[in-house]
């Protein structure tokens, strides 16, 4: 028996040019060119008390949607309505919801169904990015906060797609997106039950888009993302002083360094590419995909061919020395052939080319929502 060679590779397979990268709102996503491109669908947006979450309240008003904001603890600030009507959201409605216990996303679901689909008709849109983070050591951190973690990152998110994609499927049409994270594909050392969370919600995501996909239903389409580093009360609260220094003396200056140099994007980087992915523009391409929302998307969209031809590319996979296929033909993929991400295993941060381009982009753009 012949020793196995790597699967064979051409030029087809492969990327042609490798995306611009951005850390704010850029022209292929502008506000101006989505303004009511999304008029009056209605969409959830679970945990939107937060900047990142308003701003996704905000990009998603530009694009005239109607919107149903939740809130766990803390409302969102009172001007949140009145600045969403302003930029053309057709109504907005808060609901306060627990995404990590099923009861409450039951809940929503029933409030939506009587108020928002009995009132308009159909729900078209969910955005799951309600987040829980924090750091600690694995055989220290109590076990109810490793649970909680994976409560708001993971089983919120599934019970809400449980719940409506029944309904995106009757109506033949609807859009999911998962805000998930880089640290659902590397190895992040004490940030173990976020890591585990995001990377169950990126292939979650890839999963349910192939049984969507199987009945058919081209107007269903899932998306996980990566949203950035972006500067919020959680990722403050996360990389603050006091929560680095229960970490080994050595990891304090790692942590403190990455989160400067990498925490540097607008929170509307990842709301406008929320609305142009909502839109259908990807839907043939990145569906079902993991998406970093820094890369630019129209440089994506051009190598449509070589990502279709390579069903690694933006997906959670891995790889074999001598080429080994990690897939199922023709349900799972796996061609064996991507190179892995250079990662420093000692402390988990990105290093290598992408991790130079992530530090790039703290120093590329800025813009002024919304830009009109």
């Amino acid at each position: 028996m012949s020793d196995p060679s790597p699967p064979s590779t051409t030029s087809t397979t492969k990327p042609q040019f490798a995306p611009r990268s951005h850390n704010d709102v850029y022209p292929f996503i502008h506000p101006k060119k989505f303004k009511g491109a999304l008029q009056d669908k209605v969409t959830i947006i679970t945990g939107s008390a937060g900047a990142i979450g308003q701003a996704l309240a905000e990009s998603f008003s530009v694009a005239g949607a109607k919107l149903v904001l939740t809130y766990n603890n803390t409302p969102p600030p009172t001007t949140l309505r009145e600045k969403c009507v302003d930029l053309g959201a057709g109504d907005v409605a808060f609901v306060k919801c627990n995404v990590a216990e099923l009861e409450g996303c039951e809940d929503l679901v029933k409030q939506a169904s009587v108020t928002v689909i009995k009132h308009y008709g159909r729900v078209d849109i969910l955005i799951n990015n309600a987040g829980a983070n924090s750091l600690g050591l694995f055989d220290t951190q109590p076990p109810e906060a490793f649970i909680h973690e994976l409560a708001v990152n993971l089983h919120g998110p599934y019970y809400l797609m449980r719940l409506l994609l029944p309904h995106f499927k009757s109506q033949r049409s609807g859009c999911i997106l998962n805000i998930a994270s880089r640290a659902g594909t590397v190895a992040i050392p004490y940030s173990t039950g976020y890591c585990a969370g995001k990377a169950a919600l990126i292939n979650l995501t890839a999963c349910v888009q192939k049984e969507v996909d199987i009945d058919g239903l081209d107007d269903v389409h899932l998306y996980s993302l990566h949203l950035g580093g972006i500067k919020s009360a959680m990722t403050l609260s996360k990389y603050s002083p006091s929560s680095i220094s229960t970490l080994p003396p050595a990891t304090h200056s790692v942590f403190t360094n990455s989160f400067n140099t990498l925490y540097n994007d607008s929170p509307y980087l990842n709301g406008m590419a929320c609305v142009a992915l909502a839109s259908g523009i990807a839907k043939h391409v990145l569906r079902g995909k993991y998406v970093d929302v820094g890369q630019d998307l129209e440089d994506i969209l051009a190598q449509a061919e070589a990502i279709k031809l390579d069903e690694e590319l933006y997906s959670l996979h891995t790889s074999f020395l001598g080429g080994l296929v990690n897939g199922v033909p023709g349900i799972g993929a796996g061609t064996g052939n991507d190179a892995a991400k250079e990662v420093d295993g000692e402390d988990g941060v990105v290093t290598g080319k992408e991790g130079k381009e992530l530090k790039e982009r703290g120093r590329q753009e800025t813009f002024e929502f919304p830009g009109f």
